[in-house]
């Protein structure tokens, strides 16, 4: 039976509810004529515990009291056991400099538990592309100043020979700016890097140069942040200054920081501060004149924040005439604060309510239902009425949360997401439940890497690993294959791979946000800039459609469908720097699923790291296990090739070697390297596959690039593929580039290649030459041309054409090519227009003359047509579409993607999202896909509220599979406010899935929930909570993570909650509950009815640090049953000290006032202890 455990964040609701456990004595009656009014009690009334000495932790900072404080007004305060009788006014400095910050609008304030330090580089002025020679302000922008020595602009090419070249470096101040002449480059980026004073660095993720940046930010107090290395440790208080009453657009000044308020005199900086002796020092401009203040704080090392219960109840029920003993217990509670020794403590727990002997026992297994509490909080009423919001910073998907966190070292029981990488062949990425531990050491490397790092996680996966690839379609949206993916588990890569062997040339990570965004209900990634599926990095061409291919990677996690995954996974990485440039490693995981059995992966490596492209790499990884299944897609994702992982056992060394030749001492830039791969039958890792029976395979190579001159070049290259069952691929070649004029450049290469398998060999020999024209700054022309001069079985390849590249100062740009000679006519064209931040538009059309399809495809090759574009057509209206249209013989695809978002006022934004897919193939089958998202926002002083429409349809067979499925997704939120006393809220998240259940569920499920609230802000007579839900779940929830659906439910569930005071001690209460409901162990099986109401009428006696009682009736009727039960349940309880409440009650009858609860076994007796802290 599956239980529904209450969160920690509940103790209100759980504290109130035990106080409706109260009851049977009640002390002497106070003076039943003494009402309060206001804050003062009328004169002559005596407070019922007027006797009652009660001490009470005094916080800081602290303001008396104005009214009159006497032992006859029912409390007497003490301090240090020293009474006070006397209104004591204290005026302070501080609280002098309080007022008059809080007369200016302006408000400052600090939280040491809240840190979240944020890096990013922004380039100043309109968002554009940049070419060499032009200079660019480049703007820091960070909230942790303090805790930095210095940062600088790093210009880096990543398209430099032998790798990423570090062209400058820019030393910039915090939250300064830099201005840079931009070097020359194939791929200019700009890194944004900081130092402490031990020289530990944060470094943001690169910024491209040569396209705009699409992020549209402009004030450093935006709260971007792209770090991507973080190894600074900052603690102690991040400080908020804000005000609403400045100058339009005049400069504010706070924090040792300058700002601007807008053009309704809003502003905010925040900053993050040491610990110890702080001042905030604001300036600004109120009606043309400037107002300064000074508010000192004291950032303290050690600051806790904890609450916790601790609940102890035995009773004695009676069950058809046999009596019965419980014993039941639940311990929850939360913790956060910084101990004497800087270590961060972070910790959360709730047992559930559980028989005593088993409230810790299962503490380290998952807990499916503490996930549905934190993430719905439609178990208890919507709205309070007091505008509360939750904030979760202990995820976990179990009972216990810890983290403790020191100087970037941390150790975690919870959700975390594991980063093992600096390998080849081991990396996991992945979001897990269960430990996790980090070390690092604090000396560093002259390079700012840490000497020693370490890395280990165990957990339970509720999650499997999904890896989709795809050929870049020249277009920038791409479909997953699955639409059910986990938030936030996605790592999206460019990958350029060899075609002949295989083997990864170049790695891209892209950043969420500023290089891709992602739809997790479609399942839909959508890339800033349109991705091109093939290339050549040689002059000579080996292969019609190109030597290199182009993929996106998208790894990410998703929750399977009728399957349970009882599995473990682990794994973890070690490192050490030896020295400044040697470094040891060794890797290992193993995942565990229970659907396909254990994956174990392990390894070593060795890095000598001279400079930046002078190193040695040395590497061994063994693998065994079923391998990683992943996808491939030729078109964007309509149709996909599932790929079976490598199974088996196998190993794989890794060894490369290249030298900087300014490190040898020559005067030329240049890179000479080479590599050797050997990869057995069965090595099965994310990114290397080797099937058994495709034989072992051995790669190795070499290559020089040179500048021998400033205007004369050399590349040299050698490749060579091996397996064991006797195939051998060899390519070996060369290339001279000369500068003859200013404006010409002749390139010229010449390229051998051998192919031989066990019955014999073949070759071909092929020269190749391209002549270059800059005609203009704007404009290159170039011509080129390749022959085969001796050929042996492999065939002739010669081929022919022009290229022209044109800029025109409006904005629009042009690529074209043409070919011609063996394979037929190619021709590749791009247009592209880009104008500051607000269009951008791009048209393409590509043949290739060596594309081929596994799928079998009669016809001719008519090309690839792509269009697509973005614009901001004013501050209210913007737009995107892309277009591709791929004439593939008899078969012809269609892909649409359409975007809008139209903002009619400051309050409302609607938007809608289009992407449409056909493929028309009379042999295989045509298929149709068609994704609509609708959506609206809007949001005042009073109201917000937001709606979504989500519809994806697919029709159609693809190779003899039905790929019918209808998939609708609705989801609404609102929240008013009447006025400070009443609050409304709404929700509302429904799905309708009709499909072939391979990755979401057939069925229905409806959740719509209604909240109301009056609660007034200026007493506390009258309170009322309303709540109706209605849920259809009709796909059936799995329980105990047992495998297979569940049972199903159609439910409507009404309740009303109010109370008043009488007076200061008594209180009326009552409850109205009833439930329309139909309910079946599965979706096959027919709904049965089962209705059901209860009321509660109560009465209330409260006695502060003394009493609590309660008398409450109840009734209980259960339609189809015919049964209707009365109740009388009292209880009293009490007060023990500051921290235990002890309680005696006794149930009447046998029910419950929870009618969830089914099981009437809760008439009897009850002793309950209660411990809070």
């Amino acid at each position: 039976m599956r239980k529904t455990q209450k969160s920690v964040r509940r103790f209100t609701t759980l504290t109130s509810a035990v106080a409706l456990s109260a009851g049977l004595a009640a002390p002497a009656m106070a003076q039943d004529n003494c009402q309060l009014d206001g804050r003062v009690l009328p004169e002559g009334c005596d407070q019922g515990n007027s006797n009652t000495v009660v001490r009470m932790p005094v916080g800081e900072n602290t303001e008396f009291d104005r009214t009159a404080v006497t032992n006859s007004d029912g409390f007497v305060l003490s301090v240090d056991g020293q009474a006070l009788n006397s209104d004591q006014r204290f005026e302070d400095q501080v609280r002098e400099t309080d007022k008059a910050l809080e007369k200016s609008g302006v408000q400052v304030k600090y939280d040491t538990l809240g840190l979240e330090p944020r890096l990013d580089v922004t380039i100043e002025g309109a968002p554009a592309r940049y070419t060499a020679g032009e200079v660019v302000t480049l703007q820091s922008r960070m909230n942790y100043p303090a805790f930095v020595e210095r940062g600088e602009m790093r210009i880096i090419d990543r398209g430099a020979l032998g790798g990423p070249r570090t062209l400058s470096v820019h030393p910039v101040a915090p939250n300064g700016a830099a201005s840079v002449t931009l070097p020359e480059g194939a791929d200019v980026v700009v890194v944004h890097r900081v130092y402490d004073e031990r020289g530990r660095y944060d470094e943001t993720a690169p910024l491209s140069l040569t396209r705009a940046d699409a992020r549209g930010l402009s004030d450093v107090e935006e709260g971007s942040d792209s770090t991507l290395i973080r190894r600074i440790p900052v603690n102690g208080a991040s400080v908020t200054v804000t005000g609403n009453a400045a100058d339009p657009g005049s400069r504010v000044e706070a924090l040792g920081e300058t700002t601007e308020a807008d053009a309704q005199g809003n502003f905010v900086l925040q900053r993050i501060v040491p610990r110890g002796e702080q001042e905030a020092e604001v300036t600004l401009q109120q009606g043309g004149r400037e107002a300064s203040f000074a508010r000192e704080f004291d950032v303290k090392p050690i600051e806790w924040f904890y609450v916790g219960t601790a609940d102890l109840t035995y009773s004695k029920s009676t069950i058809g005439g046999i009596e019965e003993d419980q014993t039941t217990g639940r311990v929850a509670f939360y913790v956060d604060g910084t101990t004497v020794g800087g270590t961060r403590i972070t910790a959360s727990l709730d047992t559930g309510e559980e028989d005593i002997g088993d409230i810790f026992s299962n503490l380290d297994e998952k807990d499916p239902a503490s996930i549905l509490d934190r993430l719905d909080p439609l178990d208890t009423y919507p709205t309070f009425g007091d505008d509360s919001t939750t904030v979760d910073n202990t995820p976990t998907s179990g009972r216990i949360y810890f983290k403790a966190e020191r100087n970037g070292n941390h150790l975690i029981w919870g959700d975390y997401r594991s980063t093992v990488s600096g390998a080849k062949y081991i990396r996991s990425e992945r979001e897990l439940y269960g430990a996790q531990v980090y070390l690092a050491t604090p000396q560093q490397t002259e390079s700012g890497n840490p000497r020693a790092e370490l890395e280990l996680y165990a957990a339970q996966p509720d999650t499997l690993p999904g890896r989709d690839a795809f050929l870049g379609t020249g277009g920038s949206v791409y479909f997953l294959q699955r639409q059910d993916i986990t938030s936030g588990t996605e790592t999206i890569t460019v990958q350029v791979r060899d075609v002949d062997t295989g083997r990864v040339i170049d790695t891209q990570v892209l950043q969420f946000g500023r290089d891709y965004n992602i739809n997790y209900l479609q399942g839909v990634v959508t890339l800033t800039s349109p991705l091109l599926g093939t290339g050549n990095n040689n002059l000579v061409q080996s292969n019609l459609g190109g030597d290199t291919v182009t993929n996106l990677i998208v790894q990410y996690d998703y929750t399977p469908t009728a399957a349970d995954l009882d599995g473990f996974s682990v794994g973890g990485r070690g490192q050490v720097w030896v020295t400044d440039k040697l470094r040891f490693g060794i890797s290992g995981q193993s995942d565990e699923t229970g659907l396909g059995g254990k994956q174990e992966a392990y390894g070593a490596d060795i890095l000598y790291q001279h400079s930046e492209n002078t190193f040695v790499k040395l590497e061994y990884a063994q693998s065994e296990g079923p391998g990683f299944d992943s996808s491939y897609s030729f078109d964007g994702g309509l149709i996909v090739d599932n790929i079976a992982g490598a199974a088996g056992e196998g190993e794989a060394y890794n060894f490369e070697a290249q030298v900087d030749l300014r490190d040898l001492g020559f005067g030329a830039d240049g890179v000479v390297g080479g590599y050797y791969e050997f990869r057995t039958e069965g090595f099965s890792t994310l990114d290397y596959q080797v099937n058994v029976g495709s034989g072992d395979q051995t790669l190795y190579g070499a290559y020089a690039q040179v500048d021998l001159r400033e205007d004369l070049s050399f590349k040299a290259y050698a490749d060579v593929l091996e397996t064991s069952l006797g195939a051998r691929d060899q390519t070996i070649g060369f290339e001279l580039e000369a500068d003859l004029t200013d404006r010409v450049t002749l390139a010229v290469g010449a390229e051998h290649r051998e192919k031989s398998t066990d019955t014999g060999s073949n070759q071909r020999t092929d020269v190749a030459a391209k002549l270059s024209y800059q005609a203009r700054e704007d404009l290159s022309l170039s011509i080129f041309g390749q022959a085969t001069v001796d050929d042996d079985g492999l065939g002739e390849l010669n081929r022919y054409g022009l290229g022209v590249v044109k800029e025109w100062q409006s904005g629009w740009s042009l690529e074209a090519e043409v070919t011609g000679g063996t394979g037929g006519t190619g021709g590749k064209v791009l247009a592209s227009y880009q104008r500051d931040k607000n269009a951008s538009y791009y048209f393409g059309y590509e043949l290739d003359p060596g594309r081929e399809f596994t799928s079998n495809v009669a016809g001719v090759d008519g090309g690839k047509f792509i269009s697509g574009g973005n614009r901001i057509v004013n501050d209210r209206v913007r737009y995107f579409g892309e277009n591709s249209y791929d004439i593939f013989g008899a078969r012809k695809t269609l892909a649409s993607a359409y975007g809008v978002q139209f903002e009619p006022s400051d309050y409302l934004t609607y938007d809608a999202a289009l992407e449409v897919g056909r493929i028309t193939d009379p042999d295989n089958g045509d298929f149709d896909r068609t994704a609509l998202s609708l959506g609206v926002r809007y949001s005042d002083d009073k109201t917000t509220a937001q709606g979504r429409l989500e519809f994806r349809q697919d029709r159609g067979t693809t190779s003899g599979t039905n790929r019918d499925s209808d998939t609708v997704l609705v989801s609404a939120k609102l929240r008013h406010k009447f006025d400070e006393s009443q609050r409304l809220v709404f929700s509302l998240d429904a799905a309708d899935t009709q499909t072939d259940e391979s990755s979401i569920l057939s069925g229905t499920y409806v959740d719509l929930a209604l909240g109301y609230a009056y609660r007034p802000i200026d007493n506390d007579k009258l309170n009322v909570l309303v709540r109706y839900r209605f849920l259809n779940d009709m796909y059936g929830q799995e329980i105990d993570g047992v495998a297979g659906e569940g049972p199903v439910q159609r439910s409507h569930v009404l309740s009303l909650d109010a109370s008043y005071d009488l007076n200061e001690h008594w209180t009326l209460g009552g409850k109205l509950g009833y439930r329309l409901s139909e309910t079946a162990p599965d979706a096959s099986s027919e709904l049965v009815t089962n209705n059901a109401g209860l009321a509660v009428i109560n009465a209330r006696y409260h006695l502060v640090h003394n009493w609590d009682i309660l008398l409450e009736g109840r009734a209980l009727w259960l339609e189809q049953s015919e049964l209707t039960e009365t109740s009388i349940l009292g209880a009293v309880y009490r007060h023990v000290g500051n921290h235990v409440k002890v309680g005696v009650g006794y149930n009447f009858g046998s029910f419950s006032d929870d009618l969830n609860d089914l099981v009437h076994d809760d008439k009897g007796m009850f002793v309950n202890v209660i411990a809070k802290f």
